[in-house]
This record gives C-alpha cells, structure tokens and sequence, in this order.
C-alpha cells in the first residue's frame, strides 16, 4: 500500500511535502484555475512522489460540475473540465484523476465560504445513474488514451453548510453508493473507498448500520479499489461527512466509524497491495496525521 497526503495551492504544501515524504500526493484541482497548479505538480515530481489530480470543477454561473445531470449544457461543460484536468495528468505524466459522480440535482457552490445550494428539483437516481453511465464511458476511454486512470469516489448522500453538521442537512442528491453496482465494468475505472463518505450512506440511530455497509461495500469493490481516503464520522450518523485528525482521543472510542480497531480491520484487506494509495483528508494538520496513517499501517 503506498501512503500520501492531501495538498493543494493553499497554506504551504511544500512545507507539508517535505515534511511527510510521501509515497504520492493527492492534488485538490480546481479545473477553472490550472496555470496555478504548475509549480506545486513540478515540485512533486521533482520531490520522487506520485501524484493524482482530484478534480473540483465548477460552471461560469457557480453551478458545481455534474456528470449526472440531464441538462445537455451543464454534461458538456462538465465533461470538459474533466477532460481538461486528464489533459493536465498526462501532461505531467500523474498517476490518476479522481472524480465525485454527481447527482440528481444542480447545486450552486461558493467555494470561498463553503456554501451549497441546490438549484432544481431531483430527477430519480435511474436517471441520474444512465447519465452517470454514459459520461464514466467516455471519461474513462479518455484517460486511457493519454495513459491516466480514473477514479470515482464514494460520497455522502448529504451536505451541511453550518459549522455544526448535526443542523439541517442538505439534500443534495449526490448519487449513493446503491447505484454504482455496475460501473466497474467500465474499462479503465477504478473505486476510490472513502471511509466516512461510504459510511455516510447510510443514516441510522446506530452505528452497527453504517458500519456494517462500509464493510460490505469495501469488499464488494475490493478488486476495483486503487485509493483509500482514510476517515471516519461521528454520530449523528445523518449522512454527512467529517474530517476529524486521526489522532483525535474519539479515533480510540466508539464515538468514531470506523474507530482505531475497525480502520485496521479494514486497512488489512488493501495491506499488501502495492497498487492501491491510502490517505487523509483532515480539517488540519496534514504531517502529523500522516504520521499516524503510517503507524496504523505498520501496525497491521
């Protein structure tokens, strides 16, 4: 298993980078502002670690790219800024592009102050999911031709845009995890295993729900699995995601999903795949939570 860590044009990732050394490094890539990325992917390379692109594209009028979408405008510019952001791993000769699929709804986004508003009523999910279909086929026919893979990440059926994730959540009808049996069929398109996104399929009074899916739905796609974003949630298990340090005092409790205990278990089906990158994505602190990946790896 190769370990890396989250970085993009904000704060100092050079800092975090030498830091760390990692095995590779995930880039949080906004596909309007691809000039800025170019020192950052130089100096990975430059550094001997990997790297894959994890792509955040938006519309002239805020709406977030949706590859899932029926609006024939919001599909081709979407499809375009993924193609765009393939363009640029080829370019630097990057290991993947990681994708979100999308949805039912349009969402208007404002990055800056992390705001989400659905735009439109949803369409069902059948429809969503052919959508969804018809843009992996291409995108990923895309990326092998310019030697790229590509990933689709699980996410969470829900967002919030309080600080507290407990209040209101939003029904932004991301496509859940039940319709992606038979994308990976496609060629060239690998799963990436979000912990807490996978887990946060699933809204429950109780753990053992959320649980018990995310540990289905990680062996179901085991063969497919080429990255892990190693996180966890905590209750209210309402579909909504967290990005707590892994060396939070909770990561040892049951107020975690998966806690200490659980995340090994499930490291140690990926253990000896040297195909198959790990990392965080924590609300601060990168180095240090690379670290702990590390000691829960060699703990296995």
């Amino acid at each position: 298993m190769k370990l890396g860590i989250k970085v993009g044009t904000k704060n100092d990732p050079y800092k975090d980078i030498d830091a760390t050394h990692p095995d590779f490094c995930e880039v949080w890539f906004h596909s309007g502002r691809i000039d800025e990325y170019h020192n950052l992917i130089k100096y990975i390379r430059r550094s001997g670690s990997e790297a894959g692109l994890h792509f955040w594209g938006r519309l002239s009028d805020g709406t977030l790219a949706n590859l899932a979408y029926p609006d024939a405008d919001v599909l081709k510019t979407s499809r375009e800024l993924v193609e765009r952001t393939i363009d640029t791993a080829a370019k630097y000769k990057l290991w993947y592009v990681n994708i979100h699929p999308g949805g039912a709804k349009l969402v208007s986004v404002n990055s800056e102050i992390n705001t989400w508003t659905p735009k439109t009523a949803a369409v069902a999910f059948t429809k969503s999911r052919q959508i969804l279909h018809e843009s992996l086929t291409h995108l990923a026919e895309y990326a092998k031709d310019r030697g790229i893979m590509l990933f689709l990440e699980s996410v969470p059926i829900r967002g919030f845009n309080t600080s507290d994730r407990s209040l209101t959540p939003l029904d932004l009808s991301e496509l859940p995890l039940a319709y992606y049996d038979d994308f990976f069929t496609i060629n060239n398109l690998y799963f990436t295993n979000d912990f807490g996104h996978t887990a946060a399929n699933i809204i429950s009074s109780n753990r053992s729900s959320p649980l018990n899916y995310l540990n289905k739905i990680s062996r179901r796609f085991l063969p497919q699995t080429k990255l892990l974003h190693i996180g966890f949630i905590i209750p209210p298990y309402n579909g909504t995601d967290y990005h707590g340090c892994l060396y939070y005092p909770q990561v040892k409790t049951d107020a975690a999903l998966p806690n200490e205990i659980e995340m090994k278990e499930l490291l140690r089906l990926y253990k000896d795949r040297a195909d198959v990158g790990a990392l965080i994505e924590p609300e601060k602190d990168h180095p240090g939570n690379f670290a702990e990946l590390k000691r829960l790896v060699n703990a296995l």
